[in-house]
C-alpha cells in the first residue's frame, strides 16, 4: 500500500493527472445536466478515445472512473429544476421537485451538493480499507442473495404507498413483467417481442425511463403553463450555500446513510435505483417524525444523494476485487482496463497498487469539485424554476425523445416513449404509484438472470433454505407491514392554487409540511358499495393486460416462462383484489401514494392546454416521418412556447427554444456523438412517388 501511496504522488505532482480529472469533470458537468444523456453514455462514446490516445493506464482508468463518479451528483439537478428524473434519481425528483414548487430549489440543490460530497468521500475510504479483505465477503452472496435483495426493494417501496399498497404491488409485479421482454438468458427464447429484432435485448432502460416518469411530469407542468417555482422564491448563491451548510449540519445521518450506500454498491447486480429507494426507507426508519416524507422533505433528497455517490465507491470494490462489475458504468470502467492490459482481482492490489490509491483520492477530489462548481453555479441554474415550464418544456421535451432515440439507436424507441408516457399519467391520474412500476422495471432482469442462475445451481429447495435469502425475504415482509401500520405519509400531490402560490412557506416546508393536496377521499368510513369508474376502468385494463401475458407465457418453455407466468399471475391476483377493494371497499378516509399526481388539476385552462399538448405530440410523430426526427424536435422547440406561453416569455421561448434544441442536435448528437437519424419514410416514399 505504501508502494501505491507514493506511486500516487508522484502521478498527481505531473500536469497530466490534473488535465484528465478537470476533463473529466468539465465533461460530467456539461452532461449531467443534459436530461436522459448519462455518465453510461458519455462513457461508452469516450472508451475509444481515451484507450487509443491516453498510453498511461492508470489516467485513462481514472478519468472513465471520475465521469461516472461525479455524474451522480450533477444529475440531480434535471430532476429538481425540470421535473425530469433519470433510474437513479426518483427519490430526488418525488421528494426535490416539490421542494423546487414551493421555492427551495437553490436550497435543495445546495443540500444536495454537500451530501453528495459527504457520500462521495466516505464511500472512496470504504473502498480504500475494505478492498483488501472483501473478497471472501462478497463471494458469499450469490444469486439468491441478489434476487432475494432485488425483490426485497421492490417490496418496500410498494409498501411506502400506504393507502395503495396493492397497486403498489401490482405495479411493481407489472415492472418485473415488462422487464423479460427480450431473448430469454436461459433458452434465448424471444418473448413478447412482436417480430421486432430491437427488442430482443429488451425494452430500453433510458427510453422507458424517460416516456413512464419523464413525459408525464413535463406535459403536466407545460399544461400548468406557469413556472415550477413561485416568483417570489428564494434562489441565490446565498441560498445554496444555505443549503450546503444545512445539509452538513446532518452529517452523522448523512454519514450512516454513505455507509449503508457503499456496502449496497459492493453487491455486484444492485443497481443505482434500488439504492436510491432502499436508502430512502432506511432513512425514514430511523426518523421518529414520518408525516414529513412524501410532500417535498429536505432530509429524505438527503437520504438517496448520500448514499448514490458512496455508491460508487462501493461498486468499484467488486470490480477491482474480483473483476465483476458492480454497475453498468463499471463494466465500462472494467472494459477499459481490460484495453490496457490489466488484469482485476486480488493480484491488482500487488501488481498495479497506484491505480487502486489513485482511484480512490481521485473519486474524492472529482466529488469536491463538482461541489464547489455546484454551489459557485447553482445560483442562476435555480432560476430556471422561475421560467414558465412551456419555455422549459420546449427545450426539454424533445431533447428527452431524441435522447431516447439516441441510446437506442433505433426509431422504436419514439413509440415506446410515448407508449410509456400514456401509461405513466393514466397512472398519475388514477392514483397507481409508478415507482414501483419503474423500480421492478429495471430490476426486472436482475430477478431473472439471478433466479436462474441460482435455480440451475441449487434448485428451488436449495433457494428456499439459504439464510440470507430467507432473511431478506422475511425482512419484507416485517418491513412492509410496519410501513402500512405507521402510515407513512405520501400523499397525491398536485400545484398550488394562484392564491397560495405566492404565500409565505416558512421554513416548516423544508420538513415537508407544506403543499397542495389532492386526496381521493368518501363520504362515511366502513364498507361501502360504490363504482369508481375510472379506477375500476384502469383496473379492468391491467387484469386484460395481465391475462394475456398468462396465455403468452404459456407457450413459451419452461425455464423461459417462469418469471413472466408467475409475475403475471401476481399482477393479476393483486389488480383483482384492488377491484374488490373498490366496489366493496373500507374507506381509510383518504388515498396515499408514493408519487406526485396531476399538478394541472382544477386549473383552469388545463383542459384545452392536454389537447394542445396532444396535439403537439402528434405533429412531432407526424413531423418526424415527414422530414426526420430531429427537424421534428426543432418544430416542437418553437410550437410548444407559442401555443402554450404568455407575454414576453412565448414569443422569446420560441427563439431561445429552438436554439438551444439545435446546438444539442447538430452539435452534440451530430458533431461529439456521430449520430444517425433515421430517414423520414413518409417524406422518402412522397420523394419516390413522385
Amino acid at each position: 500500500m505504501l508502494d501505491g501511496i507514493s506511486g500516487t504522488v508522484a502521478l498527481m505532482a505531473g500536469p497530466g493527472y490534473w488535465i484528465a480529472v478537470i476533463a473529466a469533470v468539465l465533461l460530467a458537468t456539461a452532461t449531467g445536466i443534459i436530461p436522459g444523456f448519462s455518465a453510461i453514455l458519455v462513457m461508452a462514446l469516450a472508451i475509444p478515445f481515451i484507450t487509443t490516445n491516453i498510453t498511461d493506464p492508470v489516467i485513462g482508468v481514472v478519468l472513465l472512473a471520475t465521469i461516472t463518479g461525479v455524474n451522480n451528483t450533477l444529475d440531480s439537478i434535471p430532476a429538481v429544476l425540470m421535473g425530469n428524473p433519470s433510474a437513479a434519481t426518483q427519490v430526488t425528483f418525488f421528494e426535490g421537485s416539490q421542494l423546487a414548487s414551493k421555492g427551495f430549489a437553490a436550497h435543495t440543490l445546495g443540500g444536495i451538493y454537500s451530501a453528495s460530497a459527504l457520500g462521495g468521500v466516505i464511500g472512496a475510504i470504504a473502498l480504500l480499507l475494505v478492498i483488501p479483505v472483501i473478497r471472501p465477503v462478497i463471494l458469499k452472496i450469490s444469486f439468491p442473495e441478489i434476487t432475494a435483495l432485488a425483490l426485497f426493494g421492490v417490496v418496500m417501496v410498494s409498501a411506502l404507498s400506504k393507502g395503495a399498497m396493492l397497486k403498489g404491488l401490482a405495479a411493481g409485479m407489472a415492472g418485473i413483467l415488462l422487464g423479460t421482454v427480450g431473448l430469454d438468458p436461459i433458452t434465448g427464447s424471444a418473448r413478447f417481442v412482436f417480430g421486432q429484432v430491437d427488442l430482443w435485448r429488451g425494452l430500453p432502460v433510458i427510453a422507458t425511463t424517460i416516456g413512464f416518469f419523464s413525459i408525464p411530469e413535463m406535459i403536466d407542468l407545460s399544461m400548468t403553463r406557469k413556472s415550477l417555482a413561485p416568483l417570489d422564491s428564494k434562489i441565490s448563491n446565498r441560498e445554496v450555500w444555505r443549503g450546503a451548510k444545512d445539509g452538513l449540519r446532518r452529517w452523522k445521518m448523512i454519514i450512516r446513510q454513505s455507509i449503508f450506500g457503499a456496502y449496497l454498491g459492493a453487491v455486484p447486480g444492485v443497481g443505482a435505483a434500488v439504492i436510491d429507494w432502499l436508502s430512502y426507507v432506511l432513512g425514514i426508519f430511523f426518523t421518529k417524525d414520518k408525516s414529513q416524507f412524501g410532500k417535498g422533505s429536505f432530509e429524505g433528497v438527503l437520504f438517496a444523494e448520500s448514499a448514490q455517490n458512496a455508491k460508487e465507491g462501493g461498486q468499484a470494490i467488486p470490480t477491482l476485487a474480483l473483476g465483476v462489475p458492480g454497475g453498468l458504468a463499471w463494466a465500462l470502467v472494467l472494459a477499459g482496463l481490460l484495453a490496457y492490459n490489466i488484469a482485476p482481482g486480488p493480484i491488482l492490489l500487488e501488481t498495479r497498487p497506484e491505480l487502486v490509491v489513485t482511484l480512490v483520492v481521485t473519486l474524492a477530489i472529482g466529488n469536491l469539485m463538482v461541489t464547489v462548481l455546484g454551489i459557485l453555479f447553482t445560483g442562476q441554474l435555480a432560476k430556471l424554476s422561475l421560467v414558465p415550464y412551456p419555455l422549459i418544456g420546449g427545450i426539454i421535451i424533445p431533447i428527452s425523445i431524441l435522447t431516447a432515440f439516441i441510446s437506442m439507436n433505433s426509431w422504436l424507441a419514439v413509440p415506446i416513449v410515448f407508449g410509456f408516457g400514456a401509461i405513466g399519467i393514466v397512472m398519475k391520474m388514477s392514483g397507481w404509484p409508478r415507482p414501483p412500476f419503474i423500480l421492478g422495471f429495471i430490476l426486472g432482469p436482475i430477478i431473472e438472470a439471478n433466479f436462474q442462475s441460482a435455480y440451475s445451481i441449487y434448485g428451488f429447495i436449495g433457494i428456499a433454505t439459504r439464510p440470507l435469502s430467507v432473511g431478506l425475504f422475511l425482512s419484507a415482509l416485517v418491513l412492509g407491514y410496519f410501513f402500512f401500520r405507521i402510515g407513512v405519509t405520501s400523499t397525491i400531490t398536485t400545484s398550488v392554487s394562484e392564491d397560495s402560490a405566492t404565500s409565505d412557506v416558512g421554513p416548516q416546508a423544508l420538513r415537508g409540511a407544506g403543499g397542495g393536496t389532492l386526496a381521493a377521499t368518501a363520504s362515511k368510513p366502513g364498507l361501502q358499495i360504490a363504482w369508481r369508474q375510472w379506477d375500476n376502468l384502469v383496473a379492468v385494463a391491467v387484469m386484460v393486460g395481465a391475462g394475456m401475458f398468462i396465455v403468452a407465457s404459456i407457450d413459451l418453455p419452461v425455464r423461459s416462462g417462469i418469471v413472466p407466468m408467475w409475475s403475471s399471475i401476481a399482477v393479476f391476483v393483486l389488480v383483482t383484489g384492488q377491484l374488490v377493494k373498490n366496489v366493496f371497499f373500507f374507506s381509510e378516509g383518504h388515498v396515499e401514494i408514493m408519487d406526485v399526481g396531476m399538478r394541472s388539476s382544477g386549473l383552469g385552462g388545463a383542459s384545452r392546454a392536454a389537447l394542445v399538448v396532444a396535439g403537439l405530440l402528434a405533429l412531432f410523430v407526424f413531423t418526424s416521418l415527414l422530414i426526420g426526427l430531429s427537424y421534428a424536435g426543432l418544430v416542437y422547440a418553437v410550437l410548444g412556447p407559442l401555443s402554450l406561453g404568455n407575454g414576453r416569455w412565448r414569443w422569446g421561448g420560441a427563439v431561445v427554444a429552438p436554439v438551444v434544441v439545435w446546438t444539442f442536435i447538430f452539435v452534440i448528437a451530430d458533431k461529439f456523438a456521430a449520430v444517425y437519424w433515421p430517414e423520414p419514410r413518409l417524406g422518402q416514399w412522397i420523394l419516390d412517388l413522385f
